[in-house]
């Protein structure tokens, strides 16, 4: 149960709710530090964000601890910005940008901004070090570490604090320099150099095999070669290669959909995938040599065995 301000012990201090989430918890403060009415309370701020009454009502309290919103009479939940958290207001007008930069130099001279910055002086710290150096900061117990956490997302979602990789974060300026800067503002030293530009290799106007040397994958040498030429010739003007002649597809350089063309036929028809799918008769067995059945064995043993390994199944 989230403890108010009048349930903490003498020396604890108030943590944000967890009732929100960070991103959410930003939406009322922008909405606290910008209005103009003579008060705001749950209800203004759930009518601002479009966030529930209830859960509004639990963030005023720990922006008046912090300096954005002071008591503004009558009823104790009743609130009105402060002159700081209208600086806030007034940047955030400018960009989201400039009211997270405006809002950690708003905080930077609070409790938690002071504890963070120490104990991220040496370096990267894991996320749960952060939490246990806030809840020690806070005076509070483990019990309360929920509103640890909704603080510390606080501070990442603001940039004060940034992910470090691996579950580590560090202070944002180790990040950013050691002052906060303006959008767009960056010096020439800053900016990330570009590796140098290698020139540009002409684009292939065919399609590529590679080969190692004295192998041509795809492809024959000497009298055969000439013989694949012919074939290709065949199919590039729309001719079906001549019977009985064996030839591998080529690797497919672009998908290409349904159509008439018959240039597009006859490129299906070489697709590995159409030369698997009919079934291999008796008949078409018979034609085989005894070498050439065995090797069509071990083949698909092969394939049987390489198949089942990607499905994850057994081989068997």
């Amino acid at each position: 149960m989230v403890q108010g301000r009048s349930l903490l012990a003498p020396n604890e201090r108030l943590l944000p709710t967890y009732r929100l989430r960070a991103d959410d918890q930003l939406r009322v403060m922008r909405a606290a530090c910008s209005s103009t009415d003579a008060f705001i309370n749950a209800d203004r701020l759930a009518a601002a964000t479009g966030l529930t009454a209830k859960n509004c009502g639990l963030v005023p309290a720990f922006l008046f601890t912090t300096g954005l919103v002071e008591k503004a009479g009558g009823h104790f939940s009743r609130y009105r910005p402060t002159s700081r958290g209208r600086r806030v207001a007034a940047a955030w007008q400018h960009g989201e940008a400039e009211g997270l930069i405006a809002l950690r130099e708003a905080w930077k001279g609070q409790w938690f901004a002071r504890s963070m910055k120490e104990r991220l002086e040496s370096g990267p710290v894991a996320r749960n070090g952060l939490l246990a150096r806030l809840l020690t900061a806070a005076g509070a117990e483990g019990h309360r570490m929920r509103q640890a956490e909704a603080l510390l997302d606080v501070l990442v979602a603001i940039g004060m604090i940034f992910p470090d990789g691996d579950g580590f974060m560090s202070w944002h300026e180790e990040i950013h320099g050691s002052q906060p800067k303006e959008v767009g503002e960056e010096t020439a030293a800053e900016q990330p150099s570009l590796p140098p530009e290698r020139p540009q290799r002409a684009a292939p106007t065919g399609p590529q095999v590679e080969a190692s040397p004295g192998h041509t994958l795809g492809r024959r040498s000497g009298p055969e070669a000439e013989e694949d030429a012919s074939l290709q010739n065949e199919i590039e003007e729309g001719h079906a290669p001549s019977p009985g002649i064996t030839l591998f597809p080529q690797p497919r350089q672009e998908s290409t959909g349904l159509g008439t063309d018959s240039r597009s036929a006859t490129y299906a028809e070489l697709d590995l995938l159409a030369l698997l799918c009919p079934p291999i008769l008796l008949a078409d067995l018979v034609r085989l040599s005894s070498e050439e059945l065995m090797q069509l064995h071990g083949h698909l043993r092969g394939l049987a065995a390489l198949t089942a390994k990607l499905r994850g199944q057994p081989v068997l």
